[in-house]
């Protein structure tokens, strides 16, 4: 299963322009990469040259709503660019965001079973009354993933980013454990979060129309960071395509 992996792309986490609601679902989505939608964390694998992926899924908390547009492309062997569109609904009170990020994850970068990668990225928000985009997030990780038996799989995330709206910087992590009881099915659980705010833990299930090429997936996710922070997200995926 190829990757997402635009935490460092998506809405800044802890935004001043972030109403409550929405610093709920920011919680959620920024920061963290995607590992192949449905997870946030990501993992140490890329499209191969020109081999793209097309991802879109919506995350809702309380009365806010993010609209994600994800593709990504490989543009040499182990070298991925991928991008993000963010709306955030409604969108006349909430900024809006976008990103780009690389993720470098080469065939020869592994070690007693482990594979390994590295992911940098950029994102920017513009306000909701406003008409220019101002960078807001930079970022980059390390990545690792394990095979621990043909239907587990872990995941490691280690990284730092700064948040260029306030100033602060911080460092990330995430660790997540994926189940393929079937080639059909892949459930997971995680947990995910910054040094300077509690972790978000999250469990999710994807379902393959067609195995590794297209599939639905459902979400779940609590952010300690805010209080009764929970978002629901829904999504598609499609893997696979060629240029």
């Amino acid at each position: 299963m190829q990757t997402p992996y635009m935490t460092l792309t998506a809405v800044p986490r802890r935004s001043r322009l972030l109403p409550p609601l929405l610093a709920c679902l920011a919680a959620m989505t920024a920061g963290h990469a995607h590992a192949g939608r449905p997870l946030l964390t990501d993992d140490a694998s890329v499209n191969s040259q020109g081999q793209c992926q097309l991802e879109a899924w919506v995350d809702s908390a309380s009365d806010a709503r993010s609209h994600h547009l994800a593709p990504a492309c490989g543009l040499i062997d182990g070298l991925e660019l991928g991008f993000e569109l963010i709306r955030v609904s409604p969108s006349e009170a909430q900024p809006q965001a976008r990103g780009v990020g690389l993720k470098w994850a080469p065939d020869w970068a592994t070690w007693q079973g482990w594979r390994f990668g590295l992911k940098a990225g950029t994102g920017s928000e513009k306000a909701a009354d406003g008409h220019q985009w101002h960078q807001a997030v930079t970022g980059f990780s390390a990545i690792a993933s394990l095979p621990l038996d043909e239907q587990w799989t872990l995941h490691l995330n280690l990284g730092r980013e700064r948040n260029k709206l306030n100033q602060v910087s911080a460092n990330n992590y995430g660790a997540a454990l994926a189940w393929t009881p079937h080639e059909r099915w892949l459930v997971f659980a995680e947990i995910l979060g910054h040094s300077n705010t509690p972790a978000t833990q999250a469990v999710g299930l994807r379902w393959w129309l067609l195995p590794d090429q297209l599939g639905l997936d459902v979400t779940t996710s609590r952010s300690n960071a805010t209080p009764n922070c929970r978002a629901w997200g829904v999504g598609l995926g499609w893997y696979g395509l060629t240029f």
